[in-house]
């Protein structure tokens, strides 16, 4: 489970509205760079048979996997995609310091977390990075997810409080995720960017010892760049 420290949720708390821009910071025209990106990076592609090792370490290690009852082990590795538009990763390809970044999923024996997302970034260096990102399939980037579960974090805390007022803030945690809906209009992702339409994402979250269902909704502006808001907050 993902906890939140008391000083990322105060800062959410006092954020208004609840709402995060991703902004296109890409030179020249945004889709133009995300496509070429895919094709200087093509050659550092990881192959999943070679990441299986280190995810199952990975994930072992991860406070992601803290629920499952048992070290889980990790049935197949699937869904690779480019994630060079991702915030993270373009400020480092910008600064000549990755070649590029991958999303992938793994499939686990853990009830509790039976999907989880992956980062895996290749560094000019020669060493690579992978980072468990969070559990479910989901639309938005690592980046969007980072900077957007705090405001989520932070509205179910403030919705269970109100249910238990002597509730503190270190009992939120993240959980499962989820697409809820994509708009027809939704455009094919580029590198990981989306250039048109939106999409909802469901976001379960503890907080008070209670189950919180939370629903994102992003909007993409046409430029490689996205909003993301808080629509509701509920009990489960």
């Amino acid at each position: 489970m993902r906890i939140f420290t008391f000083a990322a949720l105060t800062c959410a708390l006092l954020a208004a509205p609840a709402a995060s821009q991703f902004t296109a910071e890409f030179p020249g025209d945004p889709r133009v760079w995300a496509q070429e990106q895919e094709r200087r990076s093509a050659a550092h592609t990881p192959q999943l048979a070679d990441l299986r090792s280190e995810a199952l370490l990975r994930a072992r290690w991860s406070k992601t996997m803290e629920a499952c009852a048992a070290p889980p082990n990790i049935t197949r590795l699937y869904g690779l995609q480019p994630a060079h538009a991702d915030r993270t990763v373009a400020n480092g390809i910008l600064d000549d310091a990755f070649h590029g970044g991958w999303t992938f999923y793994a499939e686990t024996d853990c009830a509790e977390t039976p999907v989880v997302r992956y980062l895996y970034i290749a560094e000019k260096s020669g060493d690579h990075v992978m980072l468990v990102v969070n559990r479910g399939e989901v639309i938005s980037t690592p980046s969007m997810m980072r900077e957007t579960s705090a405001l989520a974090g932070a509205e179910a805390y403030e919705a269970a409080k109100r249910l238990d007022p002597d509730c503190g803030v270190e009992s939120v945690g993240m959980r499962q995720t989820s697409v809820l809906e994509a708009d027809p209009a939704l455009g094919p992702a580029v590198a990981g960017a989306r250039f048109s339409g939106g999409w909802r994402e469901l976001w379960d979250f503890t907080a008070c010892a209670r189950d919180m269902a939370v629903t994102v909704r992003f909007d993409t502006d046409g430029k490689g760049g996205t909003t993301a808001r808080i629509e509701d907050v509920s009990l489960r």
